[in-house]
């Protein structure tokens, strides 16, 4: 299993690319082909822990590969792969967008999409930025500039309890990509409002007044772009458009063209963050003990 991070506006999204629809490549097809030039006997099976749009970047992401390696050479070390995949990517120019951080076997019942618990997603918005240049530079594709410098946050923090918990998110999904996903119902554990402490905004670089607000979000799984369209709607809230009762009533309506004249948050501020698995799903009964850089390898995911 690899643990890596990624700035996808680069690429289609995470999944592989269809060639039919998008000229850029996923994410996916990157690292696999880097892997496949490691030259093992075959490279099978290569899976995220989730797929996300084309434009979400990954702080943390997993993805689980079956490798096979020729019998007269070394099988890899979690520290060989890493090293390795990581030249290869360096050697695709995209050095500052993807790379490895991390390798460790897993069982091959293992799949870093099913055996998820949890999985956290961050939102950044940018607050007081009335054009678009405002932005610091090196937040671009990178997080939501508004022009809002001010919002009501007590009034987002009580519209987005409303999420907390079992609901039928039918409301929330995709208008057209979702008609395969009959179920709509998901678990929120949490939904989290703030603005951070510290961040890197360097008056040197940006004098403008630009202050910071994240979202962040955890549950199992959520339906395409359901982020995104809930971003939406609470900023709508923030910003005195809705009320936390327009946000109880589009939520129980089910009905997805029910918005209120919102639109879904831009893709380039979200991140997903953290991706948790049960520890026993991790555990790897081997009599060799492999260990990466930097520690055990059952600890490669938080």
């Amino acid at each position: 299993m690899l643990l890596e991070r990624c700035l996808h506006h680069f690429f289609s999204g995470l999944a592989k690319a269809s060639q039919k629809w998008s000229e850029k490549q996923g994410v996916l097809d990157v690292l696999e082909e880097a892997i496949q030039r490691l030259t093992p006997i075959q490279v099978e099976n290569v899976t995220s822990s989730c797929r996300t749009d084309s434009g979400v970047h990954a702080l943390v992401n997993t993805i689980h590969v079956d490798l096979e390696r020729p019998s007269h050479k070394q099988p890899f070390t979690p520290h060989s792969l890493v090293r390795g995949i990581n030249r290869e990517l360096v050697g695709e120019d995209v050095r500052c967008v993807q790379w490895v951080i991390k390798a460790c076997k897993v069982q091959d019942t293992f799949h870093a999409r099913h055996n998820v618990v949890r999985r956290d997603y961050l939102y950044r918005v940018v607050l007081g930025c009335e054009y678009p240049k405002e932005m610091p530079l090196f937040e671009e594709n990178r997080s939501y500039a508004i022009r809002e410098s001010r919002l009501d946050i007590q009034k987002m923090e009580e519209a987005s309890r409303l999420f907390i918990g079992l609901h039928d998110f039918a409301s929330f999904r995709n208008l057209r990509h979702d008609f395969k996903d009959q179920y709509t119902k998901r678990e929120m554990y949490s939904v989290s409002i703030y603005h951070p402490c510290s961040h890197h905004d360097n008056y040197l670089l940006h004098p403008f007044s630009c202050r910071y607000l994240y979202l962040e979000f955890s549950a199992r799984s959520y339906l395409y772009r359901q982020i995104r369209r809930m971003v939406g709607v609470l900023l709508a809230v923030g910003r005195g458009r809705l009320t936390p009762s327009d946000v109880q009533d589009i939520l129980q309506s089910r009905d997805n063209a029910n918005l209120r004249g919102t639109k879904p948050a831009p893709a380039g501020g979200l991140y997903l963050k953290d991706v948790i698995y049960d520890e026993k799903d991790l555990q790897y009964n081997s009599n060799e003990k492999d260990v990466e850089e930097g520690g055990d390898d059952s600890k490669c995911v938080r």
